[in-house]
């Protein structure tokens, strides 16, 4: 090829591009967010998507239930629900050859689809009668139905739900416009993905519900009160540390970061036991852990001891120092027969009081347990073996949600199911990474961020979809 002959095929090929993206700008990118929304929302329902179209139009089809199957994939969440009904060249071809290739998806969603799900077709022209046909059998079964066209719509425009129209009357260019939409819709969920509610699955809860009782840590996994007592305890512990002569801060701070995360979950005292092991260890001397355990409490409440004062006085919502979704889910899980128990490493006074200045205490009424100053008399393994006898309860019948290491090893030591609570307690949504690490170290076998979707949490425990 002369150099004359490239510069023109580069000249055209410019062109084309410029063509293209001059008008993509023209694109109802309201509409497009829309679409986005409508997809994210059939994922939080547990509905599916199906997804249909005709050559070119096929392939992006089967490009887009890639994506939402794969590409959107989060935080080892599992992706969207999306079948292509035009990828089985078996069922195509059967269906067309046996009944008519007007009907192929038409059957198809006939025999998979239900009211909820979501229809999704690709079409330039908008008039192929077999995506005609499929978007009139979807709405007549209460599917939501979304079509992606080009030129004036066709058929579609009149049937569908919402149609994108690719602003070009080029059936090359309008499918370029189509893959981009695609692209940018899966970009767009994996953005807003990681914080909205789902769960990430390590292990499946059994097939029927057998949960009979459920006990929670409060701290981090029912309570915001006390958000940031890390920020509290660590520090304090590498200042007793770093007043040993020759020790230094950066030499403590990992250790310090590792056993307050090791021993979160059990009475505080313990972490102030292994400080006072530390102190020894670098040649210092130690207090009594319970001096300790003293100093932190009164450095925590000078922290947070406005919160306490403003719902004591009424200014503040219960609701706002509750994690988001947890009365909800409390309530679900006592119609749903399941007894509910609260063990917290915090003091049972103070644990007694925050329950009642957050409201909660109708979910537990007696069945709160905090730490004891006679430690050896407390621990959650305690409290969860207590549960069990006294209640006769079968290992499977106990479900635990907390947001610490200590909890999910007791309630997996006694064959329940532990669920990981990876609230990022500032923000108050999505997923602190740091928590859900330990929590998947811990062994649980199911991380979620909060109870924001209390229904949906409920469903899969039930196994109903």
């Amino acid at each position: 090829m002369s150099f004359e002959t490239i510069k023109a095929a580069s000249d055209f090929l410019k062109c084309y591009a410029d063509q293209v993206a001059k008008d993509l700008v023209r694109t109802n990118f309201e509409t497009l967010a829309q679409i986005a929304d409508l997809i994210m929302k059939t994922k939080q329902t547990g509905n599916r998507i199906y997804i249909a179209g005709n050559g070119g139009s096929a392939a992006t089809a089967s490009h887009m239930a890639n994506d939402l199957l794969k590409g959107a994939r989060v935080l080892n969440r599992e992706g969207f629900r999306a079948i292509c009904l035009n990828d089985s060249s078996p069922i195509v071809t059967c269906l067309a050859n046996d009944f008519s290739y007007e009907d192929i998806y038409a059957i198809q969603l006939r025999t998979f689809a239900q009211p909820g799900d979501l229809f999704i077709v690709y079409s330039g022209s908008g008039n192929s009668p077999n995506v005609v046909a499929g978007s009139k059998v979807a709405k007549s079964m209460g599917l939501t139905t979304i079509a992606f066209g080009g030129r004036n719509g066709g058929k579609l425009k009149e049937i569908c739900d919402i149609m994108l129209i690719a602003p070009t009357d080029s059936m090359e260019q309008l499918e370029d416009m189509h893959m981009l939409y695609e692209h940018a819709i899966v970009s767009l969920l994996q953005k807003q993905l990681p914080d909205r509610f789902d769960f990430e699955v390590r292990q499946y809860p059994p097939c029927h519900f057998p949960f009979k009782a459920a006990i929670f840590d409060f701290d981090g996994t029912l309570s915001l009160l006390r958000e940031g007592w890390q920020n509290v305890m660590i520090p304090y512990f590498i200042e007793v540390l770093t007043a040993i002569p020759g020790v230094s801060s950066v030499e403590v701070q990992t250790t310090v970061h590792d056993f307050v995360d090791l021993l979160t979950g059990k009475q505080t005292i313990y972490q102030c036991i292994r400080l006072a092991e530390e102190v020894s260890r670098r040649g210092g001397t130690p207090l009594e852990p319970l001096e300790y355990k003293k100093e932190y409490h009164r450095r925590l409440l000078e922290r947070i001891e406005f919160r306490l004062d403003e719902l004591r006085s009424g200014k503040a919502n219960p609701d706002d120092y509750v994690v988001p979704g947890a009365r909800s889910f409390l309530n679900l899980l006592k119609e749903n027969g399941v007894r509910l128990f609260l063990a917290s490493g915090t003091d049972d006074n103070y644990v007694q009081e925050e329950v009642e200045l957050l409201q909660l205490t109708s979910y537990f009424k007696d069945d709160v347990y905090g730490a004891q100053d006679d430690y050896k008399t407390f621990s959650k393994a305690l409290v969860i073996k207590k549960i069990i006898e006294t209640n006769h309860l079968k290992d499977s019948e106990l479900i635990g949600f907390g947001d610490g290491f200590v909890e999910i090893q007791n309630v997996k030591e006694v064959g329940g199911y532990a669920v990981g609570v990876a609230t990022n307690e500032v923000d108050k949504k999505g997923v602190d990474l740091w928590k859900r690490e330990r929590l998947i170290n811990a062994g649980a076998d199911l991380i979620i961020p909060d109870f924001s979707g209390s229904e949906q949490l409920l469903r899969f425990l039930k196994r109903c979809y």
